[in-house]
C-alpha cells in the first residue's frame, strides 16, 4: 500500500507533511518521511559539524497531529471537515536525531475513544524510527497522546 502526499492532504488540515501512508492494519497506520531542507524550520536552524540540520522536534509534534487526523480519518471516527486539537502529551521521548536526507516512519495507533456531546476525544500512541547503519531499527520518537475532534458547524 502507499498513499501519496497528494492524497492525504484532502484530509489535513495543513498541506501534508508526510511523503506517504505506506500501512494499515487494525487501528493502526505507518507514515513515511524523508526530512528535506524545505520542510518547516529544518533550514532555519543555527547547526554546527557536530550538529547538522535535522528534524526539529516542533515539526515532529505536528507530525503526529497530522498522523492522528488522517487515521481517526480513516478509521472512519471523523468526516471531512472536522477540526481537532491536541491536549495533551504523556511521557514524550526524543531518543535520536533524524539527520537530512534520512527516511524515517511514524506509527500511530488508535487507543480509547469517546464521544463526549458532540466531541470525540481519542487517545493516540506514536512511534517514530528510522534504520540505522546495520539496517537495524533506531527509534527516534515515541509518546502518547490526546486529542479531541470537532464536527463541522
Amino acid at each position: 500500500m502507499r498513499i501519496p502526499r497528494e492524497d492525504l492532504d484532502r484530509v489535513t488540515q495543513a498541506p501534508a507533511l508526510f511523503d506517504a501512508l505506506v500501512a494499515e492494519d487494525g487501528g493502526a497506520y505507518v507514515f513515511e518521511k524523508t526530512v528535506t531542507l524545505a520542510d518547516p524550520g529544518v533550514v532555519d536552524q543555527r547547526v554546527t559539524p557536530a550538529w547538522p540540520h535535522h528534524l526539529p522536534g516542533e515539526l515532529t509534534i505536528a507530525l503526529t497531529g497530522q498522523a492522528g487526523v488522517i487515521a481517526a480519518h480513516r478509521a472512519g471516527l471523523i468526516g471531512d471537515g472536522w477540526r481537532g486539537h491536541g491536549v495533551r502529551i504523556v511521557d514524550a521521548r526524543f531518543s535520536a536525531p533524524v539527520l537530512v536526507g534520512e527516511r524515517f516512519f511514524t506509527r500511530v495507533e488508535l487507543g480509547r475513544v469517546r464521544r463526549v456531546g458532540r466531541s470525540l476525544h481519542v487517545q493516540f500512541r506514536f512511534r517514530m524510527w528510522k534504520q540505522g547503519a546495520e539496517g537495524d531499527e533506531v527509534e527516534t520518537y515515541r509518546s502518547e497522546q490526546h486529542a479531541i475532534f470537532f464536527p463541522p458547524e
